[in-house]
């Protein structure tokens, strides 16, 4: 919107002009209604929100009703347009919206100031010196603009990981502390559950896996269902025992069998009890390590005791036995293979132990000192046997019979 500011000889002029206006047409307004009195302009800061139109009103008084000037007539009509269509015409009982969401500017009076005495002692009516007059269409600007408020100054919180900055020097001794204090595990919970074990000519209380339960999208080829996690399968228990909600089970496959110390279990996957029927129950797979189908077997999950992060500590002279198998038939030795040792928790051996497979010395002149085969951690333990995990392999040649020795003990 426009201001502008008329200066004192424009505003005398422009003062005389609205008077003879005013002088004219007070007749008319006075012949619109005669029998109501003037009305009383609304104090200053006072303005209602809304006004109801009585008979013989126009927006003309309207406006010199509140706002003090009735030239102020458009911002009233701008305000109702919905429910005025022509401003020459208003009707008794329209309600009138004055000033939404902001206050409008009241045009003040103008000021009688005494001139000095002169001939005849005339008093003469000067306007306001700061008067501002609306011309044109444009009419007083109502907005009222506010300074900003002052930025907030910053205060010394917590701060995430995305405002700190690191320098170099932080960020290398990061990345060193994180290689120098790795946290040792010397057992995981899934090492233990798939390493699988000899029996030891042991008759184990085996259920039976009777298959997938879900009907297959596609159409099988042959009558063996496959399982996964998350799947249900339905389980045979034994005669001899029973199982319960919650009961967990793993599921196992016997590879073959070892003159002398019976099956070679190999785990295939955990399931845990859901639903109890009259001749099977129902479980999910909750760990896969193989493919699960039916005709596998099911035995009682044997409990895991987490060693925590103790360290085994050296041992000179340590206790020694012989390798009794691969778990799996490889040609060469390789990382993550199940080897079997002939020493168990009988002997002392525990879950951690590191036991090392080597191939001694000939004592013939000309040939090869004692040489290391490979490295062993024990992750699972029976009466006369172990399960050893190959860690590090110096010659991938391993065979039944050869030598190992215990070189690192975990605390009793």
């Amino acid at each position: 919107m426009r201001r502008t500011t008329i200066c004192r000889s424009e505003r005398a002029a422009l003062l005389a002009l609205v008077a003879g206006l005013l002088a004219g047409l007070a007749p008319a307004l006075a012949a619109q209604d005669t029998s109501q009195a003037a009305p009383t302009p609304a104090p200053l800061g006072q303005l209602p929100a809304t006004h109801v139109v009585v008979t013989g009103e126009t927006l003309w008084s309207i406006a010199q009703l509140y706002y003090n000037d009735p030239l102020l007539w458009p911002e009233i009509y701008r305000l109702n347009t919905s429910q005025i269509d022509d401003p020459h015409w208003i009707y008794p009982g329209q309600e009138l919206g004055l000033a939404p969401g902001g206050s409008v500017a009241l045009a003040p009076e103008s000021t009688t100031v005494a001139q000095p005495q002169g001939p005849g002692d005339t008093v003469h009516a000067v306007p306001a010196p700061d008067t501002v007059v609306a011309v044109g269409p444009d009419l007083l600007d109502t907005a009222v603009v506010e300074a900003p408020p002052p930025p907030a100054e910053p205060t010394e919180g917590y701060q995430t990981i995305f405002d700190r900055r690191r320098t170099a020097t932080q960020e290398v001794r990061d990345v060193l502390r994180a290689y120098a204090n790795q946290p040792y595990r010397p057992l995981r919970r899934g090492e233990f559950y798939a390493a699988g074990f000899l029996t030891e000519q042991e008759r184990l209380p085996y259920g039976r896996v009777l298959g997938n339960t879900s009907i297959p999208a596609i159409p099988r080829l042959t009558d063996r269902s496959t399982a996964t996690t998350f799947d249900q399968i339905s389980i045979q228990p034994p005669r001899s025992a029973s199982y319960h909600v919650g009961d967990s089970l793993l599921i196992v496959r016997i590879d073959r069998a070892i003159a002398g110390w019976g099956g070679v279990v190999v785990p295939v996957g955990v399931a845990r009890v859901t639903e109890l029927q009259r001749r099977q129950v129902l479980g999910d797979v909750i760990m896969q390590f193989g493919r699960i189908h039916d005709g596998h077997l099911a035995l009682p999950l044997e409990p895991f005791k987490d060693p925590g992060q103790v360290r085994p500590t050296p041992v000179d002279g340590g206790l020694e036995g012989v390798v009794v198998a691969e778990r799996d038939l490889h040609v060469l030795a390789g990382p993550q293979q199940i080897v079997f040792i002939n020493r168990g928790r009988a002997d002392g051996v525990t879950a951690g132990d590191v036991f090392e497979v080597f191939r001694p010395a000939a004592g013939i002149p000309g040939t090869s000192s004692e040489q290391m085969q490979v490295v062993l951690q024990i992750v699972h333990t029976r009466d006369h046997s172990a399960s050893g995990l190959i860690l590090n392999i110096g010659h991938p040649k391993l065979v039944p019979g050869m030598p190992v020795r215990l070189i690192r003990k975990m605390p009793s």
